[in-house]
């Protein structure tokens, strides 16, 4: 029975995939660009002083500003919850996928912004939160919104040939999102709480 439902799980997943691959290789570039620009952005304002440039792309100044960790889970809560309810509306018709393959780039591109920032402003203490804790976390969430972004506009476009209620085809599909990444969330914000700057990791 176990062997039966994990290779039925590998074709769907094969099966959504193969449906999908364009809709995902568009998602991976616009992040890839994302990715890119905002390292060389981060490596371009490294340095400089100007308080308006670390407001407008949100960097933190502090270690501890990484380590407080309800201001940290919620913000974080209500970022995620805004992205997927947009990629929902940006799923609706194929025109507006340029407007969700963006929005996942910018995303991306804050995220690179953030981590290489940390990694060239703060000492190991930094680097450490940076690579072992924050992009793996916020990588893994990415994908969760490529996949509820592509796996959506899919199901829309069903819905528009087989005239299914559209609310009721995401709704699953979006708490199921939702879910994954506030798991995701709290794993991200509590891993740094626990190695937060005075405890020493000891190995």
């Amino acid at each position: 029975m176990f062997a039966k439902n994990v290779y039925s799980m590998r074709y769907s997943l094969k099966e959504f995939f193969v449906q999908n691959k364009f809709k995902i290789i568009f998602c991976l570039v616009f992040c890839l660009v994302g990715l890119l620009t905002g390292i060389l952005t981060a490596i371009k304002i490294f340095g400089v002083d100007e308080e308006e440039i670390f407001e407008s792309f949100n960097l933190t100044y502090q270690l501890d500003d990484l380590e407080k960790f309800s201001a940290n889970f919620f913000g974080r809560l209500l970022s995620y919850t805004l992205v997927i309810i947009l990629l929902s509306i940006f799923a609706l018709h194929p025109a507006m996928y340029v407007f969700g393959w963006c929005l996942l780039a910018y995303r991306t591109f804050l995220v690179a912004v953030n981590c290489m920032m940390i990694l060239l402003w703060f000492s190991f203490n930094g680097v450490i939160k940076a690579l072992l804790i924050l992009l793996p976390c916020q990588l893994l969430m990415l994908a969760v919104m490529i996949a509820y972004f592509c796996y959506v506009s899919y199901q829309m476009k069903n819905c528009k040939y087989l005239k299914k209620n559209r609310i009721k085809s995401i709704l699953y599909p979006f708490l199921i999102s939702f879910l994954l990444l506030t798991i995701i969330n709290l794993i991200e914000t509590t891993l740094l709480f626990i190695f937060r700057s005075n405890v020493i990791l000891v190995i």
